[in-house]
């Protein structure tokens, strides 16, 4: 069974959110964002809202998305890659797989969630020492 049309909105909407999370805009995201924009970040943590995102780019302003595979079912995409610039230290972030999950609805990002093996990676890092 092929994509559809719906799926391909859905994966545009999802990598457009990561460009422009990677151009640092948070006025873009905005945009990108349902009113009632939900954001559950590594920890299980659940921040509702359009706000956070010129806070996060002030303090990480280096941060940055690399898209290595997507998935998608319905109006659901999963983003498998890596981050650059961001709170974890460089030394664990090079070693750490991320998943992001975008819920996509009426052509914006309604759920944006963040999955990661930051442990594993926290391991393979110690190994390496």
């Amino acid at each position: 069974m092929g994509r559809t049309d719906r799926q391909d909105d859905a994966k545009s909407v999802a990598l457009k959110f990561v460009e422009v999370i990677n151009a640092g805009d948070s006025e873009g995201l905005v945009k990108l964002q349902a009113e009632d924009f939900t954001l559950i970040d590594m920890a299980g943590d659940v921040s509702r809202g359009r706000d956070g995102w010129e806070d996060y780019f002030s303090a990480y302003p280096k941060y940055r998305i690399q898209v290595d595979h997507v998935l998608m079912s319905g109006d659901r995409v999963a983003i498998v890659g890596k981050t650059t610039g961001s709170h974890v230290p460089p030394e664990i972030e090079e070693k750490e797989t991320v998943i992001w999950t975008a819920e996509i609805r009426d052509g914006l990002v309604a759920e944006w969630q963040i999955y990661s093996d930051i442990e594993e990676a926290k391991k393979r890092a110690q190994k390496q020492e």
